[in-house]
């Protein structure tokens, strides 16, 4: 199952197998929707890093520290403030 190619799929066994992995791709697609904006401002940061005459090394590794950051921010934590 690891090995197999995207021109093999193995077939889902159950109805509820097949709405679990649409559930996740659905996921998934939201989740690159909502992060674009966020990779587009970084290489927008990098962009004007570079045409202000900064390194491309420092460019990279500040637009770097703040997408972790944003993404880090971005990303909810299970059970925080709330009860289990």
């Amino acid at each position: 199952m690891l090995f197999r190619t995207p021109a093999t799929p193995t077939p889902p066994d159950s109805d509820e197998e097949e709405e679990a992995v649409n559930s996740i791709a659905n996921s998934m697609l939201m989740m690159r929707a909502g992060l674009t904006p966020v990779f587009d401002a970084a290489d927008g940061m990098r962009a004007d890093l570079l045409a202000r005459g900064w390194s491309p090394h420092i460019a990279e590794a500040l637009t770097y520290v703040w997408l972790q950051r944003v993404i880090t921010n971005l990303t909810p934590l299970v059970n925080a403030g709330g009860t289990a």
